[in-house]
């Protein structure tokens, strides 16, 4: 992550200074490592391994927030146009926010081509607005032409009077210690042919906001007050965390130390090998405590299994760690069958559940609208599509949503004549309209057929 390494160097090519702490920086890190198998707490030799729950509980919450998530943008040939760029925004939101929720946030801004989506540690800011809010920053990206690497640092600050300035600079990259990249000499821009048609800078007149969003997880930065960075989901789990992996850890240490073990002698050891017999696979020679002139000394080893209490203590550290992050209790369990832990389906009563979601909802449309101001921008500076003005509606999906009970009230809404019938073939059948409809006409034709012969007779 290059800011985390070389925030003075970029801050640098600039004249301005990165607003940063390393109070966050290290934080940073410790979420990145936790959520990516590699937590602090890993010890091989005391077998304490990982089952990143870290990731589960930020994947999970990432994936209500965006459940179902639809733009409509209507109103002029321009919202047309930024339609498809609203459409292939949330083809890759999901994934983004998943990693966004890890590390507590995330900027979205759109290129003039596609949509960028940069994660804290990798962006720097560099100016706030009164109301702490980004109105300054620096982005990197990096490619590989002809086989030497190239970094371009892309400016962004907002002024006062509307003035928004975008300044790009290229570098040619230098290794580093341990073979991490670092910033080099300073090239033109025309010397890298993917960053040739860029100008060095450009300034735009009469803008409200900033062209790129800022998605930050809700919630106080208790690390760094003065941050405009948001926390990671699972910042205030960390202690709750170590202690399932701990916990489940112990548990499978505990399966696999289970096998039925049967010690005998040696020198019952020593009389099998000398006459080659094979013993069964749970007979073990321990010499110790044991006569040898006793060939007949057994000792068996039946190891107790304490699963059931083991899986009460994972489940409330994983309740308490479920609560801590936003959820409702109970939401994450172990399942003692299965051994596996899931998230259970979220009901209506489970309001810390839905109430979270709901300030994450917030935020991300907050920030997807900012987004799609800054590719309206963009789209009258390029003069990709007629200028016009926009209306912006967001649906998102029912996390409490239930197929069954779904369908139940559409039978009702067909039986009471709201709905045609054959849209509920569509959508809980799997039918194409035009099967549906010949199935809704014939079974239509028949009863005509039949109410005609009981009219006959």
């Amino acid at each position: 992550m290059l800011f985390r390494n070389s925030g003075t160097d970029i801050g640098r090519a600039f004249g301005v200074e990165l607003l940063t702490s390393s109070a966050m920086q290290a934080a940073l890190e410790r979420w990145d490592d936790i959520s990516t198998g590699r937590p602090p707490w890993l010890d091989g030799e005391d077998g304490i391994e990982t089952i990143n729950m870290a990731k589960h509980i930020s994947d999970t919450r990432a994936k209500l927030t965006a459940l179902d998530i639809g733009i409509a943008l209507s109103g002029s040939a321009r919202a047309d146009f930024l339609q498809g760029i609203a459409d292939s925004l949330l083809e890759r939101l999901t994934d983004k926010l998943c990693e966004a929720d890890r590390l507590g946030g995330m900027i979205v801004k759109w290129n003039g081509s596609t949509w960028d989506f940069i994660l804290p540690g990798d962006f720097g800011v560099t100016a706030l607005d009164d109301n702490g809010g980004i109105v300054g920053a620096i982005f990197a990206s990096h490619i590989v032409e002809r086989g030497r690497s190239f970094t371009r640092l892309e400016h962004h600050r907002l002024e006062k009077g509307g003035l928004y300035r975008v300044r790009n600079k290229a570098f040619l990259d230098r290794a580093g210690p341990g073979g991490s990249a670092m910033l080099g000499q300073e090239i033109p821009l025309t010397q890298v042919d993917r960053w040739a048609h860029l100008a060095p800078e450009v300034t735009i007149k009469n803008i409200e906001r900033p062209l790129f969003a800022h998605y930050r997880v809700p919630g106080a930065n208790t690390i760094d007050p003065g941050s405009p960075l948001g926390l990671s989901v699972f910042a205030n789990a960390v202690t709750e965390l170590k202690a399932i992996d701990i916990a489940v850890s112990r548990k499978n240490t505990e399966v696999e130390d289970s096998k039925h073990i049967t010690f005998v002698s040696q020198t019952l050891i020593r009389y099998a090998d000398n006459r080659q017999m094979q013993l069964p696979r749970f007979v073990k020679g321990l010499g110790m405590g044991l006569n040898d002139n006793e060939t007949s000394s057994i000792h068996e080893h039946t190891p107790s299994l304490l699963t059931d209490q083991r899986i009460k203590d994972i489940n409330f550290d994983l309740s308490m760690a479920g609560v801590k992050c936003g959820f409702s209790e109970g939401v994450f369990v172990m399942d003692g069958q299965t051994g596996m832990i899931t998230a259970t389906q979220v009901e209506a009563d489970d309001r810390d559940t839905i109430q979270t979601i709901k300030a994450d909802r917030d935020a991300l449309r907050a920030a997807l609208e900012q987004a799609l101001y800054g590719a309206d921008v963009l789209c009258t500076l390029y003069g990709l599509a007629p200028a016009g003005s926009y209306e912006t509606a967001f649906n998102f999906g029912d996390i409490t949503y239930s197929y069954e009970e779904d369908k139940a009230a559409w039978r009702s809404y067909v039986a009471q004549g709201w709905v045609p019938r054959w849209l509920y073939f569509v959508k809980f059948e799997g039918m194409s309209e035009e099967e549906a409809k010949a199935l809704c006409a014939e079974a239509e034709a028949a009863g005509r057929e039949k109410a005609g012969l009981f009219g006959a007779e």
